[in-house]
């Protein structure tokens, strides 16, 4: 897990290589370094006789998903957010400016876009070996399936491990290493004669959906395919075939806020009846995508056509898309929120 230091360390280097090419005072406001909730840090930039203040959120690894997720959270702090990175990618350099999102890096680039100042640099190339902490097992495909399992069903970390691992279809020993992993990050505590229990739940749930796109989800793929009738899934009965949606419909069906570009489906039974059914044809650039189902249980909710909300929250932040951003957001208000409330 990252520490506090490593992370105040990007920030420095970040900032040092701002000030050698702008030539602007920034530094860090004394005390405002977080200990748990809230920005990373908070920074002060000034030019002449201006000056403005940054809530800080600091991110060493980032992938699409991750960079959302970092953009999401820095929208709730008061003060105007900034994104602190080892490294920002040209095409991620272009995304943050269109939204708007102020980013500084420790390979020179930027954007803050504060009248009169404006920073705009992308392109520059990281000097510095990376090389990046080997992924724990509660990280693997593997762990992963476990903590989704633990997420979506509170109070089964208390569980035996033969049924922790039936819920999360893993093999049982995998189990006790994610146990110890997730105990050792700090995510796990163990209460004595009470057992144990998850916590820092809303710091799970985003490191979860920031690795899934890149380590889970890829594995889970069966297929791309095409049906004849764009709006074939308003009709589709899928738990006939126990499928289920997932991505841009789920959520279609939750808010009623979007649009639905691609259809999503998971289960874990023969496709014979379900492409037959609703005239569905392979296609490997087709807008359907069938998934396999990766866990073993039930959740109680009313939507029992439907995947998980932390699923479908994982599958539209994975898109990058706006809307579909926007709509992800609706969902953890609505549905998530209840899940990583803490005791």
């Amino acid at each position: 897990m990252k520490t506090k230091h490593t992370e105040i360390e990007m920030l420095q280097k970040a900032l040092e290589i701002l000030q050698k090419t702008i030539k602007l005072t920034v530094d860090i406001k004394p005390n405002t370094v977080r200990a748990t909730h809230g920005p990373d840090a908070v920074i002060r930039i000034a030019l002449q006789d201006m000056e403005w203040h940054f809530a800080v959120g600091i991110k060493n690894k980032l992938t699409r998903a991750g960079l959302i997720l970092a953009v999401l959270q820095l929208r709730k702090f008061p003060q105007k957010g900034l994104l602190v990175a080892r490294y920002i990618t040209p095409q991620m350099a272009d995304q943050l400016k269109e939204m708007d999102i102020p980013f500084v890096d420790t390979a020179g680039n930027a954007y803050i876009n504060e009248p009169p100042l404006f920073i705009y640099i992308k392109g520059n190339k990281p000097t510095d070996t990376y090389r990046p902490e080997p992924t724990t097992r509660a990280f693997r495909p593997a762990g992963l399936q476990v903590v989704f399992a633990f997420l979506c069903n509170p109070g089964l970390e208390n569980a035996p491990f033969r049924e922790i691992a039936k819920a999360a279809t893993v093999a049982l020993g995998t189990v006790g290493r994610v146990i110890q992993d997730l105990r050792q990050m700090g995510y796990l505590i163990d209460m004595g004669t009470r057992g144990r229990r998850l916590i820092r739940k809303d710091d799970l749930l985003a490191r979860w959906v920031t690795t899934y796109p890149e380590h889970l989800r890829p594995k889970q793929l069966i297929a791309r395919y095409t049906a004849a009738n764009h709006d074939w899934w308003r009709y589709a009965e899928l738990h006939t075939f126990k499928a289920y949606w997932g991505g841009e419909i789920a959520a279609t069906i939750l808010t009623k806020y979007l649009k639905p570009q691609v259809a999503t489906i998971y289960t874990n039974q023969p496709l014979g009846q379900l492409l037959l059914k609703n005239k569905i044809k392979k296609d490997p650039h087709g807008d359907i995508e069938i998934l396999k189902a990766f866990w073993e249980f039930e959740y109680n909710w009313p939507h029992r056509n439907l995947v998980h909300p932390v699923l479908i929250y994982a599958d539209l932040l994975a898109t990058g898309d706006a809307r579909n951003i926007e709509t992800a957001q609706i969902i953890y208000e609505q549905e998530l929120t209840r899940l990583i409330w803490e005791d």
